[in-house]
């Protein structure tokens, strides 16, 4: 299986601190690809790399094979890697479908034109409904963004972020703030999002990546420590002392 996503090598100074250290991994194409790690490992820090949000100190990102390092977040994105965020990310004046056509525009060719109603952007207005279907919103589909329960708008952030039709999407805390039913909801929608695409993600709920990730990366102090499958991560001690503690046992 050929990789999606490479990091070689990858630095991140901020003044003297040195946040992410050689950090090495290989995101494989159609995987779902978990990165964890304690308080201040630099998992945020990696994300904003890794997207163009930051710049790196050194080192190489390959999006298939593809140094983009140097691009900004939208040239990255046009080049088929999209970000969610932590915190949800939505216009929440705009409804649902509106926040899903916005984030299609890009896509269709039809950019931000002023002139042109958003209703004649044929392209943009279906593939915002194939995504508000797959999302499960379509009850909610002329409901301002600022007015869904926080469920909701996290699946709306999913949706905006592949409706660019991204093949690579880093998923930043999806399940943060849920609670245990709306958590098994996540889990679904994002089995479905990572059906035909490569997906990472940073996560603290240990149950959702242990249900989710085919491979889990441990970020330790800006360095990964351990790369594996769930069951191998589980019982690496390492893991254990730098992170899982008790919870693996």
């Amino acid at each position: 299986m050929s990789a999606a996503l490479s990091i070689r090598n990858l630095t991140k100074h901020f003044g003297p601190a040195e946040v992410i250290r050689g950090v090495n991994l290989d995101v494989e194409q159609g995987e779902i690809h978990a990165v964890i790690g304690p308080n201040g490992a630099g998992k945020s820090t990696f994300f904003n790399l890794v997207s163009g949000a930051f710049r790196a100190s050194g080192g190489d990102i390959l999006l298939h094979g593809e140094r983009i390092n140097d691009l900004a977040p939208q040239q990255i994105q046009q080049r088929g890697l999209s970000r969610s965020f932590q915190v949800s990310n939505v216009f929440d004046n705009l409804s649902v479908f509106e926040n899903l056509r916005c984030a299609c525009f890009k896509n269709s060719g039809a950019g931000y034109v002023f002139w042109r109603a958003a209703t004649s952007m044929g392209g943009a207005n279906r593939r915002a409904e194939e995504v508000l279907e797959m999302i499960g919103l379509q009850a909610l589909r002329d409901v301002p963004a600022g007015a869904l329960p926080y469920a909701s708008q996290r699946a709306l952030e999913i949706g905006m972020t592949i409706a660019c039709d991204a093949g690579v999407v880093l998923l930043d805390e999806p399940t943060a703030g849920m609670s245990n039913t709306e958590t098994g909801q996540a889990i679904e929608l994002i089995r479905q999002v990572g059906a035909d695409r490569t997906l990472m993600i940073v996560e603290h709920d240990m149950g959702v990546v242990f249900e989710l990730a085919d491979r889990i990366s441990v970020l330790v102090y800006g360095e990964i420590v351990a790369t594996g499958r769930p069951e191998a991560i589980r019982n690496d001690p390492r893991v254990k002392e730098a992170y899982l503690g008790e919870e693996a046992a």
